[in-house]
């Protein structure tokens, strides 16, 4: 009975420790899985647990039979398995000296919950530094070149924004009004402030007719017209320039992410990857 208990308890650490590395490593191996590779990683260490060879043993053993035997991603996840253990073994010696309950069958289930709960919120904190990570590589410097002047712009490339002009196909990409007012001519912008949202641009300057073309947008919010303002040339980072295509100036930038001042077509991200 007593071999039984310590295997479940070594189980139960195992089971922790690789859902973390799981979920951080996005292998997406089953439940199932995991647990008949929790056992695999008990039974040596229980059987003989003074020796380090089946402590190797246990842990290589354990994260082929949660991982696969692929290399790389076993050489991912295996080092996601070793910093989870550092980090809940770590934890879990401090809280020892810290907080002594009743029986030892309380002291096992309390390190569990802290073992669970401490690498929960590691997992959050992991995924929330990807993803600001991520997110940061789809930023750039740019210059927007339009109405004959260069205007620097910072720019985000939105993996949602696949907004298009519907005669040419060309991108449309999305520009704060408050990035570019300093540039905009001011008879271009008396028009596009007193623009209605009707589907015409008989009220815009003759001289800009050419450069101008009506966006249908579709949003969560529902079906509404914008003008799209043809520029002549977008740099982006060290050089490299969009294609043809058109902007639609927006008051409202507050959902802009992390500073930007425009969004970009998805169509964008080749030319910062």
């Amino acid at each position: 009975m007593y071999g039984e208990l310590i295997i479940g308890v070594n189980m139960l650490f195992n089971y922790a420790i690789l859902s973390f590395a799981n979920k951080v490593g996005n292998v997406q191996a089953a439940r199932g899985r995991l647990l008949f590779a929790s056992f695999v990683g008990a039974l040596p260490v229980t059987i003989f647990p003074s020796s380090a060879i089946a402590v190797v043993l246990s842990f290589i053993g354990m994260t082929l039979c949660a991982f696969g035997k692929a290399f790389e991603p076993w050489k991912k996840s295996a080092t996601m398995v070793l910093i989870g253990a550092v980090f809940a073994g770590g934890l879990l010696t401090a809280f020892h000296f810290r907080i002594q309950t009743m029986s030892s069958a309380l002291n096992v289930l309390s390190y569990a919950v802290v073992a669970y709960v401490a690498l929960y919120f590691m997992n959050k904190k992991w995924l929330d530094v990807r993803t600001a990570r991520h997110v940061s590589e789809l930023k750039a410097a740019s210059v927007l070149h339009i109405w004959g002047k260069d205007i620097p712009v910072a720019v985000f490339v939105d993996s949602g924004n696949s907004c298009t002009e519907p005669l040419s196909g060309a991108a449309v990409h999305f520009v704060s009004l408050k990035a570019v007012e300093p540039y905009l001519p001011e008879d271009l912008k008396a028009a596009l402030l007193t623009w209605d949202g009707t589907p015409t641009l008989a009220e815009f300057p003759d001289c800009y007719q050419k450069s101008l073309r009506l966006i249908r947008l579709m949003t969560i919010q529902g079906r509404s017209w914008a003008v799209g303002l043809k520029f002549e040339r977008w740099t982006i980072g060290a050089g490299n320039s969009l294609q043809p295509g058109y902007i639609v100036l927006t008051k409202n930038d507050r959902r802009y992410p992390d500073g930007a001042e425009a969004i970009l077509h998805v169509s964008a991200m080749e030319l910062l990857t």
